[in-house]
């Protein structure tokens, strides 16, 4: 699937000592209470989730809401709102019993019939969700009694137990008011058994939730948690200065130089670690000029990926050559990235009829120049400045490439989710179970799911599944 450039950026992040609620006494015994401080650069499109598919919904969504199985700090599938669970000798069936005694935000018990009718509108072909697939596998659902849920599967299904971890549990009785789940209140006024409550979502401002006194687990330490809307990180980091955030996502370049001095590290303290997430360059295969996988590998060959790790990352990346994390088992340690090499892209350029024949710089086809828009989204200064990198190098081999950037809903609801683009740059976040089926098998290419760019090759399909 070498179609894009990729980089496995660091995330990085930072924490205001003096401003964060649960501290420590003089005693060194922790405190809770007050409220912390965090910073997005986009918001939540709604709080379902698996209705969204960004990260700001999930990030609120994971507050709100429980899921069956959860992972630990180690990567150990626990139980959430499952007490235990049972998986048949055949490995066909699966039985989550419930903890008792857990409640909806409103009072009202969880029990195995809201599992079901999740799980059921989850899987309703009418629900416009991305992440119906793994649920999809189930031939039969059930409900033995009012804390007990059951699930079986005609095969064997690798992923089975860890999708699970993955379902958020809604109340059925706020699912069963509206005739399409799609326009369900829950989109903007959650109602979880989780942690968190929903209290203010202001919109271009900020969402807050507070903590549950009455949750299972126990009341968080934090009181509220705090996202405000800050769609630029260097904005995010004056304010991370000021003390007005608790905590971000620092750039490379705000890891690397902006942080170390004294007047920053006497507050704050800031960590960095191998991320679960990666940038990429996506065309749209739909797109005539993107068809012929020459061109495709050319542009590929064209872009400098260790250019782009050591000047816009400062060193703090690595260029990949699959969505797979470096350091997990799933990752092949001896795939490489395809080397730059401007030589060989022109060679593939002209083997795919692409020529200069007006002598002005911008190879041709058909009468048609090669000439494309690259868009992606604001805020986010690592990719703007990625796609000048790019816009010079493929200059070199008779490329035009415009770049166009939008603010991040624009982004998603006018380009991404219509498909209405040539090529963009964006990132995707890995979960534990490293499974690639969501986003790049040839079935998950209807509007509201994750292949946006229409990859469509059946040996990677085979290989998937």
């Amino acid at each position: 699937m070498k179609f894009w450039a990729t980089l496995l950026v660091f995330f990085i992040s930072a924490c205001g000592q003096e401003e964060v609620s649960t501290a420590y006494d003089a005693a060194g015994v922790a405190t809770s209470g007050g409220t912390l401080v965090s910073a997005s650069i986009g918001e939540p499109a709604n709080l379902v989730p698996f209705l969204a598919g960004d990260s700001a919904s999930s990030a609120i969504g994971g507050l709100i809401y429980n899921s069956l199985l959860k992972y630990d700090k180690n990567l150990n599938l626990v139980g959430d709102l499952a007490e235990k669970w049972d998986v048949d000798p055949d490995n066909l069936a699966i039985t989550f019993t419930l903890k008792q005694g857990v409640v909806f935000a409103d009072g009202t018990p969880l029990t195995s019939a809201d599992v079901l009718a999740t799980f059921n509108v989850l899987i309703n072909p009418n629900t416009r969700t991305p992440y119906a697939g793994d649920y999809q596998k189930v031939v039969e659902a059930s409900t033995p009694t009012t804390h007990t849920f059951k699930v079986t599967y005609d095969a064997p299904f690798a992923p089975a137990l860890a999708s699970w971890a993955g379902l958020i549990v809604l109340p059925k009785h706020i699912i069963d008011q509206a005739e399409n789940f799609n326009e369900t209140t829950l989109k903007e006024t959650p109602l979880g058994s989780g942690p968190y409550a929903l209290t203010q979502w202001r919109r271009g401002q900020d969402i807050s939730v507070t903590a549950r006194s009455e949750y299972f687990a126990g009341a968080a330490p934090i009181k509220v948690r705090r996202t405000r809307l800050i769609p630029d990180q260097d904005t995010q980091f004056l304010e991370l200065k000021n003390k007005t955030i608790d905590t971000m996502g620092l750039t490379p370049v705000q890891y690397t130089r902006l942080t170390d001095k004294p007047n920053f590290t006497n507050h704050f303290a800031k960590y960095a670690y191998l991320g679960n997430g990666y940038t990429y360059l996506g065309f749209n295969l739909q797109r005539e000029i993107f068809k012929d996988v020459r061109v495709r590998q050319a542009l590929s060959y064209a872009t400098p990926r260790e250019q782009i790790v050591r000047g816009l990352l400062h060193g703090e990346g690595l260029p990949i050559a699959s969505v797979f994390k470096p350091g997990t088992w799933a990752h092949n340690n001896n795939l490489k990235p395809w080397p730059y090499d401007v030589a060989k892209a022109r060679k593939l350029l002209a083997e795919a009829g692409w020529e200069d024949r007006n002598d002005d710089g911008i190879l041709d086809k058909d009468g048609q120049p090669f000439s494309f828009t690259l868009v992606t989204n604001q805020g986010n200064a690592l990719r703007g400045q990625t796609a000048v990198v790019l816009q010079q190098e493929f200059t070199k081999i008779g490329v035009e490439m415009n770049i166009r950037v939008q603010e991040w809903s624009t982004f998603l609801e006018n380009t991404i989710r219509p498909r209405n683009f040539d090529a963009y740059i964006l990132g995707w976040s890995l979960s534990a179970e490293p499974d690639p089926y969501d986003i790049w098998h040839s079935s998950k290419t209807k509007p509201a799911e994750f292949n946006i760019v229409g990859f469509n090759n059946k040996r990677a399909d085979d290989l998937m599944e």
